[in-house]
């Protein structure tokens, strides 16, 4: 009797692995359902049913009855009647090409032919003298500055040399005088004269100068007032001055409020 051969965990691995029971291959439909169509179709697909409505929204759109298919070739036979037709004269205006304006010139050539006219003709006497180049006389430059072309000894002629102003100019070029009560700014330090120094004040100016002498026992406080001050009134013409202008007086504006 022949001995059972083991099985190896190479041939274990190897086996594919076994369909679970009631397993059922895919649908072929885009979507899932929960539960069977109700009229299945001949390949186990959804059938829809769609209303008259829907059925035409999703036929193809009609072709017009006049719609032409393109033409096969483009080279087609003309009819006699379109070959011996003649255009009307609003055709034939049409058909022309645009007019160049009336002051229109076209471009010159790079080469331009010169006329015998211009070619013998002669320039004028005041064309000549505008023709010549400007011509500069040397500056008088100082001997000092033989390096600097920019300074130059400026050409004073005799008669301004000895030339004379009016009184008016003269009066003119004389400088402004100062205020009869103008004062020179004095110095930042300046001395003090002897009598300055050796003054002495007055007996007034002395017992001006010394503080109100109170006794230990006086209480006094700057900050209280006297009952004069306290009762006092203004006169009249000071309560007219502390009024305000009346253009500058604005009422409040009332805002009716109900009462509740």
């Amino acid at each position: 009797m022949a001995t059972a051969v083991k099985s190896r965990r190479i041939d274990v691995l190897s086996t594919p692995k076994q369909l679970p029971p009631g397993y059922r291959e895919d649908r072929r439909s885009v979507y899932w359902v929960d539960k069977l169509p109700p009229i299945p179709g001949a390949e186990g697909t959804t059938q829809f049913v769609l209303t008259d409505w829907q059925d035409k929204l999703c036929g193809t759109k009609p072709v017009n009855a006049q719609w032409t298919g393109d033409r096969p070739t483009p080279i087609w036979k003309v009819s006699q009647a379109a070959q011996k037709a003649e255009a009307s004269q609003r055709v034939v205006d049409l058909a022309g090409h645009k007019n160049c304006h009336r002051d229109y010139v076209p471009d010159r050539a790079v080469r331009t032919k010169v006329s015998d006219a211009a070619q013998t003709a002669s320039c004028s006497a005041r064309i000549e003298q505008l023709a010549k180049e400007k011509t500069f006389s040397a500056l008088p430059v100082k001997e000092s500055w033989e390096f600097d072309c920019y300074v130059w000894d400026p050409e004073i002629s005799k008669s301004a040399k000895n030339a004379r102003c009016s009184d008016r100019l003269d009066n003119l070029a004389e400088p402004k005088r100062y205020h009869r009560s103008f004062q020179v700014a004095r110095p930042v330090m300046w001395s003090v004269d002897d009598s300055s120094l050796k003054a002495i004040a007055s007996l007034r100016i002395q017992q001006l100068a010394r503080p109100k002498s109170r006794s230990k026992y006086e209480t006094f406080d700057p900050y209280k007032v006297s009952n004069g001050a306290l009762h006092a009134r203004p006169t009249p013409r000071v309560d007219e001055l502390s009024a305000p202008i009346p253009r500058k007086v604005r009422q409040k504006k009332q805002t009716g409020g109900g009462s509740s």
